[in-house]
């Protein structure tokens, strides 16, 4: 599992939660969203969507994604994430393959 006990906590104190994703023609696209809906199975985070109209079609088109997880509450914290996502109905879900501890 990468998503560790340690990153959830992170997750929960994060204020915001920068995510980057790619065209298919290499292109970087980088936002930020609020606060993770949910941790499902383990390593899977949901973010809900709104507008995101690029990150969308760069999801669809190949699923790449970068999440920053950091906090400052109780010294400082973060991780990068990286791995697929994909989308479903109203929710970006993301499937983190790879952790980096930034702080």
């Amino acid at each position: 599992m990468v998503i560790t006990e340690k990153i959830k906590e992170v997750i929960s104190k994060a204020p915001f939660i920068p995510i980057a994703t790619v065209s298919s023609n290499g292109e970087m696209h980088m936002i930020v969203v609020g606060k993770v809906v949910e941790v499902r199975d383990g390593d899977i985070l949901a973010f809900g969507i709104y507008k995101m109209e690029v990150t969308q079609r760069n999801i669809k088109d190949n699923g790449k994604m970068q999440v920053v997880i950091a906090t400052m509450e109780g010294g400082p914290k973060g991780f990068r994430l990286e791995g697929k996502a994909c989308i479903e109905e109203k929710l970006v879900l993301f499937k983190a393959e790879k952790v980096e501890e930034l702080l």
